[in-house]
């Protein structure tokens, strides 16, 4: 079997007698950008923490094997007495990387992410919140991490600038990191998620392929009163009901006998193709 870039494995953290996350499994496959989706207070950032060993676990076991590991947090937080330069070079002596390598580095992803070079010789807490960032995602990446995790990974930057971290996800996958990223912006992240997992209070809602999910699935909404839901639970468990409705997602294998049981008795309901967006508001 392929080792897995990361595996989770019942994973609980409790907050006195708040269960910020509970028994929670998942794996995500290497050299894939994964997408990490919920409501907020969902659980999605306590989760990132304990994955990074900031937080202590209550239950679980988390294997994350990558030797050298990127992250960037939602709000980062620097020295405020350190230049920017001199955080870049803490940071690359840390890591071992040799002298003469450290400013082609820091030269090649400022240009990648666009950040101007020149602010280097300035204290990190000057800068705006999307030159923060965006010096966030320098410090990680010059170390040339195998796994990067971002915490809401396009707040703070403006349009050009989310294109050109978006841009860069994707160069990283093709070269054969892996990306964790917990995000709110959906529409900016079903552009570049192979696989996505949606929390919902602190447990696993829905985890799955993305295109596969688009192919396979369907979101069918029908008035109570033409189903049984014993029967329409028989076929999916993912099922919700309002007061006129039900309202289920429905793989593309039940399809065509759910549809003929309903041309028989001259029934309708409303039939829609899915997409990162409408799957993530059927569970939140």
């Amino acid at each position: 079997m392929k080792e897995l870039a990361l595996k989770v494995n019942r994973l609980s953290k409790k907050y006195g007698k708040v269960e910020a996350v509970k028994d929670m499994t998942f794996s995500i496959a290497p050299k894939t950008i994964s997408a990490f989706l919920g409501e907020n207070g969902a659980g999605k950032t306590t989760t990132l923490k304990l994955i990074l060993g900031f937080l202590k676990r209550d239950s679980g076991e988390i294997e994350l094997p990558a030797e050298r590991i990127g992250y960037v947090p939602e709000h980062p937080v620097f020295f405020p007495w350190l230049r920017g330069k001199e955080i870049l070079i803490y940071t690359l002596m840390l890591y071992g990387i040799a002298e003469e390598r450290q400013n082609a580095l820091i030269q090649s992803y400022s240009e990648k992410i666009g950040f101007d070079a020149e602010l280097l010789s300035r204290k990190v807490q000057t800068y705006s919140l999307g030159n923060q960032k965006k010096f966030s995602y320098l410090q990680s990446l010059i170390i040339s991490p195998e796994f990067l995790i971002v915490d809401e990974p396009f707040s703070s930057l403006d349009p050009l600038s989310i294109k050109k971290v978006r841009d860069l996800f994707l160069e990283l996958k093709d070269s054969d990191r892996t990306l964790f990223l917990s995000s709110h912006i959906i529409s900016e992240i079903e552009k570049i998620c192979d696989d996505f997992i949606i929390i919902k209070k602190g447990r696993i809602a829905f985890q799955a392929n993305l295109p596969r999910a688009k192919e396979d699935l369907f979101l069918i909404q029908v008035e109570k009163e033409c189903v049984d839901k014993g029967k329409i639970a028989a076929l999916t468990p993912f099922l919700k009901e309002t007061d006129s409705f039900f309202e289920f997602l429905l793989d593309k294998s039940h399809l065509q006998p759910f549809e003929e049981v309903f041309r028989e008795r001259e029934k309708t309901f409303r039939r829609r193709e899915v997409d990162l967006e409408k799957i993530f508001l059927f569970f939140t």
